[in-house]
């Protein structure tokens, strides 16, 4: 986590307010857009960007006046390339984006617009460590369709590395500008965070704060979520500094724990990640690797990225949580055991089912001995253990651990309890040869 250096950072912010085709309405929050956003990037504390390192393009109405302004911004950019564009967007008839400019001709889009692939060719050859784009307009989400289709770039197969997007809609959704407010939604949201902060957030306001941040608050008025993409650590560069950072303490971690797992129940599991990385983070910095908030903290992180189809990293947190909470609560903790079952269970759906079989073995001779055999966490140790041991091409195996689970769940619950029919059930797969997959 980083702030973006201002003498080797150059930013574009190109906008629309006024448009000459009648089937184009004004957008008059634009003009603030821009010039606010300019002060932001060129504020001290913040990427401190030199007024030559900040173009702005304003009601601009030929294409060629951007391609120009883009290619002398680019070249010689060590470290930021920022470019922003607020405005109305248009899909031509093959389903392709095109940024509208004052002097637009919907009715000749393709050639009064400025195309967006020719946005991304700019991004592409400009020689930054980190390229940004933000969008602001209807249909933007479709930039982020392009940017990840490499078929579709326009100079053959193309890499883009370091390249983090933000576009305020999804791609079939039409951007929103409230008449009469100082900005367009999105981007009021966006400056607002960088300008104001966040009790919430780290010393610095990164590209992933700001995509969490717009998509909660939008989220919760019953706006579209803004749209991202980002390769490598882009997602881990600031634009400005933290104006509500302060010291987190212990009191705090229920609320920013809550406003991760609200990110989780909304569906944006790769939000909840980010966020929940950060507070671990803190938690370890501020009070301890062994205190129960940070431990908690670590497992609602584990949790989340074994959902969001991380299970290699989900296994490989759960471990180490499982070795701090036995050295802080003992190993045969009803938490450690817990701890100790997620990891074994993320590490065969992670494709691993030998290692989750072996796992799971030892797992349940410690599970029996400190909770009793007849526990049903027990008895779910000893279920996962024959299902794994059949996953990891050991039909008689499992065929045979899932008799003895029977009768065990049979003698506990009785013969006629769902889990007694599920164990026999499992027993019957695969005594008959059943193999993984079959």
């Amino acid at each position: 986590m980083r702030l973006a250096g201002g003498s080797n950072s150059h930013a574009v912010l190109i906008g629309c307010s006024d448009y000459d085709d009648v089937a184009l309405p004004p957008l008059p929050a634009v003009r603030n857009n821009l010039e606010d956003l300019r002060d932001l990037l060129t504020g001290p504390g913040n990427c401190a960007l030199p007024g030559e390192r900040c173009t702005l393009l304003h009601d601009v109405r030929e294409p060629q006046r951007v391609g120009e302004a883009l290619s002398r911004a680019a070249s010689g950019v060590e470290d930021m390339f920022l470019v922003y564009f607020a405005g109305h967007g248009a899909l031509d008839d093959q389903g392709l984006l095109h940024l509208l400019l004052s002097g637009s001709d919907t009715k000749l889009l393709g050639w009064s617009s400025l195309r967006f692939d020719l946005i991304r060719q700019a991004l592409a050859y400009a020689p930054a460590r980190n390229r940004v784009l933000l969008l602001d307009c209807c249909f933007s989400g479709r930039a982020i369709d392009t940017m990840g289709d490499a078929a579709s770039l326009y100079f053959g197969q193309l890499e883009i590395a370091g390249t983090y997007v933000l576009a305020s809609a999804p791609a079939n959704t039409p951007a929103r500008a409230p008449l009469g407010e100082r900005h367009t939604l999105f981007t009021g949201e966006l400056i607002k965070f960088l300008r104001e902060g966040s009790a919430a957030e780290p010393e610095l306001l990164t590209l992933g704060a700001a995509y969490r941040h717009t998509a909660r608050t939008l989220a919760a008025k019953g706006e579209p979520r803004p749209q991202w993409r980002g390769t490598g650590t882009s997602d881990q560069l600031a634009l400005a500094a933290n104006a509500a950072f302060r010291p987190m303490a212990s009191d705090d971690v229920p609320d920013r724990l809550r406003g991760a797992l609200e990110l989780a129940e909304s569906g944006d599991l790769a939000g909840a990640v980010d966020a929940l990385r950060v507070l671990t983070r803190q938690c370890v910095q501020v009070l301890g690797a062994r205190h129960d908030f940070t431990l908690l903290a670590h497992q609602a992180l584990a949790h989340a990225e074994g959902e969001s189809g991380r299970a290699c990293d989900a296994a490989a947190r759960y471990a180490l949580l499982a070795d701090e909470l036995a050295a802080e609560r003992g190993p045969q903790h009803p938490d450690t055991l817990q701890a100790r079952h997620e990891q074994a269970r993320w590490t065969g759906i992670g494709g691993d089912a030998a290692a989750a079989a072996h796992l799971f073995a030892e797992l349940s001779v410690d599970a029996s001995g400190a909770l009793g055999p007849a526990d049903v966490r027990s008895l779910s140790c000893r279920w996962q253990h024959a299902h794994w041991t059949g996953m990891s091409g050991h039909p008689d195996r499992a065929a045979a651990a899932f008799a003895e689970l029977a009768e065990s769940y049979g003698s506990t619950l009785g013969e006629r309890h769902d889990d007694t029919r599920a164990a026999r059930r499992n027993h019957t797969y695969w005594r008959d040869g059943a193999v993984p997959g079959g």
